[in-house]
């Protein structure tokens, strides 16, 4: 029968437990914010690309509208 033995040095101790209490929550909060700003890029560009996509639906139109004109000077 085998047996495993683990050496654990004295200052590995701490880091075997788990990180402190601190450095979770902080942890937590960097979290929180990278997700907040990543869903606010995500909103920036979205808004970003319909001021594009409705300026060139505009430009379309007046185009259009335009060719339509002289159409009818014609």
């Amino acid at each position: 029968m085998q047996t495993k033995i683990k050496i654990i040095k004295r200052g590995e101790l701490a880091s075997t437990i788990g990180p402190s209490p601190d450095k979770v929550e902080r942890t937590a909060l960097q979290s929180e914010r990278e997700t907040a700003n990543t869903v606010k890029s995500w909103i920036a560009e979205w808004e970003a690309r319909n001021r594009v996509m409705q300026a060139a639906a505009f430009s379309l139109l007046r185009s259009l509208d335009g060719a339509s004109n002289l159409h009818a000077i014609s």
